[in-house]
């Protein structure tokens, strides 16, 4: 039997998702439109980068960087 090496990118989906949940719970802004990240906790301000959109990569921000 030939293996079969199967890699989903989800970077751009799990943004896209809470980009979704945050505007049918009455958010003003899409985070898919504006430099935004995914990641961290925002009390401790401490995490690493999880997810990013495609406006974020001109400030050259990377998956897995830290906060």
């Amino acid at each position: 039997m030939k293996q079969i090496i199967f890699h989903i990118d989800v970077n751009s989906a799990f943004l896209s998702w809470t980009a979704a949940e945050n505007l049918k719970n009455g958010g003003a802004e899409d985070l898919r439109l504006i430099p935004s990240i995914i990641g961290g906790d925002i009390e401790k301000r401490h995490g690493i980068v999880l997810a990013k959109s495609i406006p974020a990569k001109k400030y050259n921000i990377q998956t897995g960087e830290p906060i």
